[in-house]
């Protein structure tokens, strides 16, 4: 752990993951898709992303849910958002608008300043729902969380996903880390070449966060699969096609 980085150390703190015999239990999970914050005036989180090879320590994001807002007549809260690159530089700050109801978290807006112009864009937005965009007409996801079926763990570890953009348990797991072990159910999600699995407690909060890239994502991009972009890391066999462990993500919540 250095000066600039005074909350996570350097390297992914060693973890385990065991799975267990108990049925998966159903979950409340209130957190908006992709970080691990509820998107409630008062929340905060920090968390960190640990990228493969060797678990580096790649930067860290400050989430706080600051106030209350509306975009285009729909109610939401204000996320105030800093992330810090390894070197603990500010790299960024903008805010996102998000939305909770009793039964879906959504992404609502974002607005930033770049090169000293404001810019805002929301889901009246084309570009911005191509990024954004989470369920149908951007519904969002589900805050309920229980075993659908639509992910399987096989007995020769791969998993089966019949459908993509659809969060399901597929498991429940014991997470250790940092000398504390979670009683986690895990939850997959399959989208356009990449598999996020987060091991999620039954108080509704993100234990562990794995994400994994089909061989060939973004291929034109990164110009050389990711089988060997990263021959080291962890492999998963999804719907018979081989994913590659990219990053880890761990929050606060843990530390």
């Amino acid at each position: 752990m250095t000066e600039k980085n005074n909350m996570f150390p350097d390297t992914m703190p060693a973890f385990t993951i065991t799975k267990v015999s108990e049925p998966p239990f159903e979950v409340r999970f209130e957190e908006i898709p992709g970080w691990p914050i509820i998107p409630r005036v008062g929340e905060k989180a920090t968390f960190a992303f640990y990228d493969d090879p060797g678990g580096r320590y790649t930067g860290m994001h400050k989430m706080h849910a600051i106030r209350e807002a509306e975009i285009h007549g729909i109610a939401c809260v204000e996320v105030h958002c800093e992330d810090m690159d390894e070197n603990g530089q500010v790299s960024d700050k903008h805010s996102k608008f998000m939305r909770l109801t009793d039964t879906h978290a959504s992404y609502v807006a974002e607005m930033r300043v770049r090169d000293n112009v404001f810019h805002f864009s929301s889901f009246y937005d084309d570009e911005w729902m191509a990024r954004y965009e989470v369920g149908e007409g951007n519904i969002g996801r589900e805050i309920d969380q229980r075993a659908k079926g639509v992910a399987t763990l096989n007995a020769d570890g791969s998993l089966t996903i019949t459908q993509e953009e659809c969060p399901d348990i597929f498991g429940r797991y014991n997470v250790e880390i940092n000398g504390r072990v979670y009683d986690t159910v895990a939850i997959a999600e399959a989208t356009d070449g990449l598999m996020t699995i987060l091991y999620v407690d039954a108080a509704g909060h993100t234990v562990l966060f794995r994400r994994y890239n089909r061989f060939d994502w973004k291929l034109a991009r990164y110009k050389v699969p990711w089988t060997e972009k990263l021959p080291n890391s962890e492999r998963l066999t999804i719907n018979g096609e081989t994913y590659v462990h990219w990053y880890d993500c761990i929050g606060d919540y843990v530390m």
